[in-house]
């Protein structure tokens, strides 16, 4: 005797990620442009000098599930891209168990 497939729901069904601009305190902030400006001095493209946030949304209210911030753009655009495939592989209980999100919202199964 088998039993039916069960349907599984991705998370990118209920969440989606972008990159917001990093909200950190002004000491954080600071220490960011100052390494920014000397990678700039030392022929780098100075991009240390943007924090960014990868933040996970849910698609029909737009209630924050995750906040994560990156060292610089370049980190916070890899997690992005990490957060996007699991939003598309995992189940919703698998994503907010393996990334730590909250989602106080219950949804239909």
């Amino acid at each position: 005797m088998t039993t039916p497939d069960i349907p599984q729901h991705h998370a990118s069904e209920n969440y989606d990620v972008d990159l917001e601009n990093a909200t950190d305190g002004a000491l954080k902030a600071a220490g960011r442009w100052v390494v920014g400006i000397v990678d700039a001095v030392l022929g780098g493209d100075g991009s240390d000098a943007m924090g960014a946030t990868a933040v996970v949304r849910r698609i029909d209210n737009d209630a924050e599930i995750l906040r994560i911030t990156g060292n610089n753009i370049d980190e916070a655009e890899g997690l992005v891209a990490l957060i996007r495939k699991d939003l598309e592989e995992m189940t919703r209980e698998e994503f907010l168990r393996t990334w730590g999100g909250k989602d106080g919202v219950e949804t239909a199964s």
